[in-house]
């Protein structure tokens, strides 16, 4: 495996090797993006830098991750009526939390959560997510102990 560095180098933990289902409509974005692409190789990138090969993390957070802001911000001055104005810089990690994030909020169940983040057990995810996960079986036990107490 390769780190988004370019580096060979091994994941974490072994769940860290994994394979997370996009949704056909990502699939489908990413199929026209290969076919526009000049390297068109099974094997080649879909994101290559110029040469093909890995973009540095430094270079990617440098010239694309962080120019979005600034473009975000001058498209709302230009134009404010059409486009909203732009979210506080965060960091790249952020995007990771909020994709769980979205996993759980579209009910996928713990364990799902757990293989799609590559945490190395149920307890690293409910450790840092648990709160995020909604339970019915928690609100009626809440509303039976209230039940009992408020006769």
């Amino acid at each position: 495996m390769r780190t988004l560095d370019g580096k060979e180098d091994v994941t974490k933990t072994a769940a860290g090797m994994r394979t997370v289902p996009l949704g056909s409509g990502v699939i489908n974005v990413l199929k026209a993006w290969k076919l526009r692409a000049t390297r068109k190789k099974l094997d080649d990138l879909v994101f290559p830098n110029k040469r093909g090969w890995y973009e540095g993390h430094d270079n990617m957070i440098k010239r694309k991750f962080l120019p979005l802001f600034e473009k975000l911000a001058k498209l709302h001055a230009d134009d404010p009526q059409n486009h909203p104005a732009p979210p506080d810089r965060f960091n790249w990690h952020a995007l990771r939390h909020f994709a769980i994030s979205c996993w759980i909020e579209t009910g996928l169940s713990p364990k799902t959560v757990q293989t799609f983040a590559g945490h190395s057990s149920l307890q690293v995810t409910m450790d840092r997510y648990g709160h995020l996960f909604k339970s019915e079986n928690h609100r009626h036990a809440m509303d039976a102990i209230a039940r009992e107490i408020f006769k």
